[in-house]
């Protein structure tokens, strides 16, 4: 079972797909990749949009689309790539934007130093209890912040999230290889954007990890991360 777990393929409701038939197209590239399942986690921020104008494009934008749907079609699951704000530790609608069904919330971290003001925003968000977070594309950050900032936040309840086209090439790869060996790497995602933009499926992903002997096993220990999360399992299952 292959989950990709960050992906904007939905029509015309971000900085991703631009019509329907870019979203089929890149349905069509999962599904060839191997792609059982994917999260739909279009961009939400809480400075912009209300959580009912971003719930009400998220349809519409499923509805455009479902009646191009094929059987071989990955099974569509929706959540919100959720940007990091500091509102966001008393934001009450909060729990809406987690995978739908579940309580697991796709958190990005603004392009900054991960300073102490948003390290501790993060924390308070993990002991709200109403929602449990995984980080977006943990690899990234560590073009504006230190590998010691990263690291304090990946040591609070929270999982990670790596994209595939990171392992690409060669210095993000090695970001990436390091962060899974440091146990911050839980799932996998395509972050998938536009077709011809570069992005990669998971199962390449996949692929190149478990292409070094010391990661195997990473695979099959990131699609059972999948199942939990999927299943709105507790974090202490997984870490």
């Amino acid at each position: 079972m292959l989950i990709d777990f960050h992906s904007h393929f939905l029509p015309q409701i971000d900085d991703g797909s631009r019509s329907i038939e870019e979203s089929v197209k890149i349905l069509d590239i999962m599904a060839k990749g191997g792609i059982d399942t994917i999260v739909a986690t279009p961009h939400f921020y809480c400075t912009e949009q209300s959580v009912e104008s971003f719930l009400e494009n998220r349809t519409k934008a499923y509805e455009k689309l479902a009646p191009n749907l094929k059987p071989e079609h990955p099974e569509i699951h929706f959540g919100a790539e959720v940007l990091y704000d500091h509102s966001l530790v008393n934001y009450e609608k909060l729990p809406e934007l987690c995978i739908k069904g579940t309580n697991w919330l796709l958190l990005e971290m603004p392009y900054t130093d991960l300073d102490d003001k948003i390290l501790s925003g993060v924390a308070s968000i993990t002991e709200r209890g109403d929602v449990k977070v995984f980080i977006a594309h943990i690899e990234r950050y560590l073009n504006f912040t230190s590998m010691k900032r990263l690291e304090q936040l990946m040591r609070l309840e929270v999982l990670g999230q790596i994209n595939a086209r990171s392992l690409t090439t060669f210095m993000s790869k090695r970001r990436c290889m390091k962060l899974i060996e440091h146990g911050y790497v839980h799932v996998l995602g395509s972050d998938y954007h536009r077709i011809g933009r570069g992005d990669v499926t998971v199962d390449i992903g996949y692929g190149i990890i478990t292409s070094n002997k010391k990661f195997d096993d990473f695979a099959e220990y990131a699609e059972e991360n999948g199942r939990k999360i999927l299943a709105d399992e507790p974090l202490d299952s997984i870490i």
